[in-house]
């Protein structure tokens, strides 16, 4: 398999975005689940309403115990596609939220997402193969774009080091700024 990269250029995101909802809003929802979160693929596929919803309003977080790894939080961005999502869907709270069209007791397979993935890549002109691994490098890469520690993000991908999450991200000695801590005591 070729090693994929993140997907550093927003416009190629945006481009993926409108395939995937020109297609499914599930499929739409696996991506914006994914890249804005960094969640590890098994956790995502067994995700169920109840994991997203507190009574008639979505969680804050995704919690550890399901995540694996540490509490990751939902932003507007996933909350307005779970909304989108869940017009259309049973309100069973035990369903899979990415389950297969014949029977939503059953979460699709991590085949089934890499050829989503694959397919949008293609519909979204993207000179680059994609996988699900593309995504979580992606939140990963502009997380650290913006400013956010390393630290944090190798915890949430549950990363042994500082010099692991960087890698898998991308990112280069050369393009860490150097820290300019000014501190007037």
């Amino acid at each position: 398999m070729n090693a994929v990269e993140a997907i550093q250029n927003t416009k190629e995101i945006y481009h993926l975005k409108e395939a995937l909802i020109n297609r499914s809003k599930r499929d739409y929802l696996l991506f914006i689940l994914s890249i804005n979160t960094g969640i590890r693929l098994t956790p995502l596929l067994h995700l169920t309403l109840h994991d997203v919803m507190n009574n008639e309003s979505f969680k804050d977080y995704l919690e550890s115990s399901i995540t694996e790894t540490t509490d990751i939080y939902m932003n507007t961005e996933v909350k307005r596609a779970l909304t989108r999502y869940m017009d259309n869907q049973p309100q069973k709270t035990n369903y899979y939220l990415f389950h297969t069209k014949k029977d939503p007791a059953h979460p699709i397979t991590r085949q089934q997402v890499h050829r989503i993935l694959s397919q949008a890549g293609k519909e979204a002109g993207l000179a680059q193969p994609i996988s699900f691994h593309s995504l979580r490098k992606t939140f990963g890469y502009h997380a650290f774009q913006q400013g956010v520690a390393v630290s944090l993000i190798q915890k949430i991908y549950g990363h042994a080091t500082r010099s692991e999450t960087l890698k898998y991200i991308g990112i280069n000695s050369a393009q860490i700024p150097k820290l300019k801590i000014d501190v007037h005591l």
